[in-house]
């Protein structure tokens, strides 16, 4: 069960249409819509792995346009024999995040995993490169940052294509308990301490981004965008 989990883990890392790969062989599906304010993304798993261990899973981001930070979080879950529907609001008048009667203090710039994605392709790297973000991973408060590796060519959509490579680091705050007691696969691994996360976003107006990276338990996961 622990290797067919980390077949999601990728899935953090796509913009429009991509392809998760597995040691060159397909595994997943994602696809992302992107509109001011909002990010939506729906990944679902293909080949074996659709007939092994299927799932087929969303996640909705509503987002300050400002500063990127959180103001409502929901997910839908089908992953084999587990289901979850959840969502988290931020309510701006005490900053709290709230899922059901559970309240955690947040900064109202707080990001997620998936604010930092639309923040990667949206803005310069010079404004972001380095800096720590505070991040809430469902209810439990994590730091984040993008650090620029290189600019390099990578091969997608039959041609080579222009990036700046950066790594993705998610360090966990001390806290006594946070969290949810069970969640996805790709929640719950996105945030291995021991996962090297690596992005590649295309060097111009355009900003898609073309290639990701994880390697989690030792097994390499790549994605690779498949549409212009």
């Amino acid at each position: 069960m622990k290797f067919l989990s980390i077949l999601v883990c990728c899935t953090f890392l796509f913009a429009e249409k991509y392809n998760i790969y597995l040691w060159s062989i397909p595994v997943a599906q994602v696809e992302m819509i992107n509109n001011p304010g909002e990010v939506h993304f729906k990944t679902k798993s293909i080949g074996l792995v659709n007939y092994i261990w299927p799932y087929k899973n969303s996640y909705s981001t509503v987002y300050n346009t400002d500063n990127f930070g959180l103001r409502k979080y929901s997910k839908n879950i089908k992953q084999g024999d587990f289901t979850q529907e959840l969502t988290w609001e931020y309510n701006i008048g005490d900053s709290t995040l709230t899922l059901d009667d559970t309240k955690t203090t947040i900064t109202d710039s707080t990001q997620t995993i998936f604010t930092l994605l639309a923040r990667v392709s949206l803005e310069s790297y010079g404004y972001f490169d380095t800096k720590w973000f505070p991040v809430d991973h469902e209810s439990c408060a994590y730091k984040g940052r993008f650090l620029w590796s290189d600019t390099v060519s990578v091969s997608a959509l039959n041609k080579k294509i222009l990036c700046d490579h950066f790594r993705l680091d998610l360090i966990k705050v001390e806290q006594e308990k946070c969290g949810i007691e069970e969640s996805d696969y790709f929640m719950e691994n996105i945030i291995d301490h021991n996962s090297i996360r690596q992005i590649w976003v295309e060097k111009n107006n355009n900003k898609r981004i073309i290639k990701a990276s994880a390697k989690v338990y030792g097994f390499p996961l790549e994605a690779i965008i498949i549409n212009e």
